[in-house]
């Protein structure tokens, strides 16, 4: 009913704009009636009170654009985020030194107070940031005032608490306060009932760490720095350089929050984006191509774009650590939890040479952010996002025979994937499918035939969690709620439950998002993920890392060895001291594939890349045709470029596509050796519309024999 009345009051606000000459359609009459404070009754609207409203809405618009920056330059205590309906929502950050000296920088953010609230909403209204300037800074100085006066009790407990810890470590007492500090730049305290409590507690904890980290030996402490990875932070010199400023854009899917990263992204002089998958990569390199940028894309295969661009998009693992940028954002933050991959975010999360590091992803990652803030001494700053549009479980389970156009139906293997897309064709619905092996240039195309309505159901895997603009998804439906993870199948966790479900109902598209299963047994865990149920906490919650050339090359010296597969057993079991806030990346795989690549007796250097080049190491065709490259470059020989059918059956073509991009692979770091890139590009795309042709032609068989019939 609620929304009824809402429909009747924006249609009387589209007969007011059609009186005042404005398409009703160029304007959003919701967010009009809201800002209006108008009933959600039928009755009569003024005409000069809708204009006034729109005049309203435009001088808050252009605040917001250019206003909002120039008043934060002048006043640096004022923070903002977008609000609705083009509001700013403003608070002042008041810093509360803890030592005597103004060191130790205890910060506070809360709402201006009514004075300073009054200003800034003339300010937004009038399109002026220097409007009673003057008095706004008066007005924020009595709201500093205000707040430090309410925390004068807890703030000299606290000072007294450290004076006492200074006191017991003694001559350690440097590497307490800079623990402490590293800790407090970290942290951001917001208002509640009980702020002086919150900061006491939280303090304590900090405190209690910082004493122990101080009573180490501070000897034998600078000795296990020297070794293995404990001076891995500081080897990032040109991002230990810059005094970072990492901020944390946290929320779920269809927040808004990467959105937010890339306009900041845009407006600095020079900047990085780092994705998770080359299909990002390449989205938002021409997402900043659109805007007009000096733009470039890397990734472990290619080089697109301007030679010295001003803006880059790259896959993580090809993150330059050398050349300084102004922003870099990192997306998906919370893959540094992962063993495979997460050294990648590892380096460049502490070692992207950006003044400001703009880290996207969900809350998970929270405390994996602030440690490495603290660690690396920089500030953290966490803005949070919240979901644009409601995510609700559905009551009842959805079988396959009853899919519906704009559903997505998730599995957890390729097989899986290809028995549900034969059940749902079977069933009449013309289908999209999207797996990991299928390369990103057919799982952009799967995507763009479901976004467009030429397939109405899409069958996917856990692929969707993350780079694909999904559109009119309006229902996602589990088929499982376990996978295999390499080692056993185990449920999923409430995070990658979110994740997934989170794709449905896009902002723009849906009013709301709904989640589903198969079975009714799967409902409950779906049910529990999306109230907020917590994930139990990780056992082991060191970062991963993984050596970089420079560390193998400077190990082969000192082990006196030039097997690869000596140095990489080296890392994963001798370079981690007791206490290391690193642990060894997964190196299973790897040490295998040193070992084979030792047989050719390669410079190391040129053995790590061919160990660590992107081959599906358990398909026994693909290995040995990287075993002949590996022998081809010990000879000084070149390697053709592949050759292959584009009419086998899928597994053949997926094969081929991936075989390709390995080459490609190689052939950035061996120019001389893989010399034929025009034609394995050529046949990699053959063999990509070839797979995008079967995947189209088989989709919607039945359904087209179900027509003739």
């Amino acid at each position: 009913m609620a929304r009824k009345r809402n429909h009747l009051t924006t249609d009387i606000l589209a007969d007011a704009l059609h009186r005042l000459g404005i398409g009703a359609a160029a304007v959003d009459r919701e967010a009009l009636r809201r800002r209006m404070d108008l009933p959600e009754v039928d009755g009569f609207v003024e005409d000069e009170a809708v204009a006034a409203a729109l005049r309203d809405g435009g001088a808050r618009r252009a605040f917001a654009e250019t206003g909002v920056a120039a008043l934060r330059a002048t006043v640096p205590a004022l923070r903002s985020e977008p609000g609705h309906d083009d509001d700013v929502v403003w608070r002042l950050r008041v810093g509360i030194p803890l030592l005597d000296d103004g060191r130790l920088d205890l910060r506070i953010e809360v709402p201006p107070g009514e004075t300073a609230a009054e200003i800034l909403r003339e300010m937004a209204l009038g399109n002026d940031p220097t409007r009673r300037l003057d008095g706004l800074r008066a007005a924020l100085a009595e709201d500093a005032a205000a707040l430090e006066g309410r925390l004068r009790r807890a703030v000299a407990r606290l000072r007294d608490q450290i004076r006492d810890d200074l006191h017991e470590t003694g001559a350690d007492a440097p590497t307490y306060i800079a623990h402490l500090d590293r800790s407090l730049r970290a942290r951001v305290f917001t208002p509640s009932p009980n702020l002086a409590h919150v900061i006491g507690d939280t303090l304590k904890t900090v405190r209690t760490r910082a004493k122990v980290v101080a009573r180490e030996e501070s000897g034998r402490r600078r000795l296990r720095d020297r070794v293995g990875f404990g001076g891995y932070i500081d080897k990032f010199v040109p991002a230990r350089r810059l005094n970072r400023r990492i901020v944390f854009h946290m929320g779920p899917t269809n927040s808004g929050k990467t959105y937010a990263a890339l306009e900041a992204l845009a407006r600095a002089p020079t900047g990085a984006y780092l994705a998770p998958l080359r299909l990002l990569a390449l989205e938002n390199y021409e997402a900043l191509l659109e805007r007009g940028l000096r733009a470039g894309m890397v990734t472990g295969e290619e080089v697109l774009g301007e030679p010295d661009p001003s803006h880059t998009a790259r896959t993580i693992e090809t993150a330059d650590l050398r050349r300084p940028v102004d922003v870099a954002v990192i997306d998906e933050i919370q893959m540094l939890s992962d063993p495979d991959r997460g050294w990648a975010w590892t380096n460049a999360l502490f070692g992207i040479p950006a003044k400001t590091v703009i880290v996207c992803g969900s809350d998970d990652a929270l405390s994996h952010v602030r440690r490495a803030a603290e660690a690396a001494g920089e500030s953290l700053d966490v803005v949070t996002f919240a979901r644009k549009t409601p995510l609700v479980a559905l009551d009842a389970p959805v079988p396959l025979e009853s899919v519906q156009a704009g559903d997505a139906v998730v599995a957890f293997s390729r097989r899986a994937v290809h028995e549900i897309r034969e059940t749902v064709v079977a069933a009449g619905r013309s289908v999209a499918t999207i797996y990991g092996a299928l390369s990103p240039e057919v799982r952009r195309a799967e995507a763009r035939r479901f976004r467009d309505g030429e397939a109405e159901v899409l069958v996917t895997t856990d692929a969707i969690g993350m780079g694909l603009n999904l559109g009119p998804l309006r229902r996602v439906i589990f088929s499982a709620v376990t996978k295999w993870d390499g080692t056993a199948t185990r449920p999923l966790t409430n995070p990658e439950i979110r994740q997934i479900a989170g794709r449905a109902g896009r902002f723009g598209h849906q009013d709301e998002g709904h989640v589903s299963a198969t079975d009714e047994g799967s409902l409950g865990p779906i049910r529990d993920a999306l109230a907020g149920a917590p994930t139990a906490p990780a056992a082991d919650t060191r970062f991963y890392v993984r050596p970089d050339l420079i560390a193998i090359e400077a190990a082969a010296l000192e082990l006196g060895t030039a097997s690869l597969a000596d140095v990489l057993a080296h890392f994963s079991r001798a370079t981690f001291y007791d206490g290391s806030p690193f642990q060894p990346s997964e190196m299973d795989e790897a040490l295998e594939a040193a070992r084979a690549v030792d047989r050719a007796r390669l410079p190391i250097r040129e053995a790590f890349a061919f160990a660590v080049a992107p081959i599906d190491r358990r398909d026994a065709v693909s290995q040995a045709m990287l075993d002949r490259w590996v022998q081809a470059r010990a000879a000084g020989a070149c390697v053709p470029a592949l050759r292959a059918r584009v009419a086998g059956d899928l597994d053949e073509l997926e094969r081929t596509v991936k075989l390709g991009a390995a080459y490609l692979w190689l052939a950035r770091r061996f120019p001389d050796t893989f010399d034929e890139v025009e034609a394995t590009k050529g046949l990699r795309s053959r063999a990509n519309a070839a797979i995008e042709a079967q995947l189209r032609d088989t989709a919607s068989h039945t359904v087209a024999a179900r027509a003739r019939r």
